[in-house]
């Protein structure tokens, strides 16, 4: 039987996570700029939404044949 041999070791590993420091230290502030873009993006809908439904609401009201009275 062939003696045990493990795939991590601790040089290994450190290599490992030195890899993996590195990714992250260079991807992380690419994906944080990504995911702000989206972000702004979707908020710009909204407000956007928010006030065509704002005039929709006026157009509706003129069309009206009726007072209303807000208080």
């Amino acid at each position: 039987m062939p003696q045990f041999q493990t795939f991590f070791t601790p040089a290994r590993l450190d290599e490992f996570w030195y890899y993996v420091k590195w990714i992250l230290f260079y991807a992380a502030p690419a994906i944080m700029i990504m995911a702000a873009a989206g972000a702004i993006s979707l908020l710009i809908l909204v407000i956007k939404k928010s006030f065509a439904n704002e005039n929709e609401i006026n157009r509706q009201d003129e069309t009206d044949d009726y007072e209303i009275r807000r208080y």
